[in-house]
């Protein structure tokens, strides 16, 4: 079941949600979660006392980053779509339909890629054959 933070069009800004419950609710350790905020991905956690505290948009921020990693994205492509996401009421879908876009015709390449090489690989089959049969 999804949380609705990850389906609401607005997130409430306090933060009011401690690291464990982001980590139970977006499926990311708190390491990963520590992680994405020492490398600048996600903004600095506000401070209640010594607990790190968060509110919904980083909590969507973390499912994001979580989601698009599990379609191949890197952290360094998501950086922008992060960033901007972090600043703005709303997610900036025209960007994250971009990066979606860039992602498949990177895909794509790959796959020709790959093909061309399983070609030169079954001609370098058919050579073998013919040449040490």
């Amino acid at each position: 079941m999804r949380h609705e933070i990850f389906t609401a069009k607005v997130w409430r800004e306090q933060a009011n949600l401690y690291i464990g419950q982001i980590a139970k609710i977006t499926g990311a350790s708190r390491k990963a979660i520590r992680h994405y905020e020492s490398i600048g991905l996600l903004p600095p956690a506000k401070r209640q006392g010594k607990y790190r505290v968060y509110s919904e948009r980083d909590a969507f921020l973390v499912h994001m980053i979580k989601h698009a990693q599990s379609f191949g994205f890197s952290l360094a492509e998501l950086r922008e779509l992060v960033a901007t996401t972090s600043k703005t009421p709303r997610l900036p879908l025209k960007m994250a339909q971009n990066l979606i876009i860039r992602k498949r015709a990177a895909l794509r390449r790959q796959i020709a890629d790959i093909r061309a090489l399983d070609k030169r690989l079954m001609q370098l089959l058919r050579d073998m054959t013919r040449s040490f049969n």
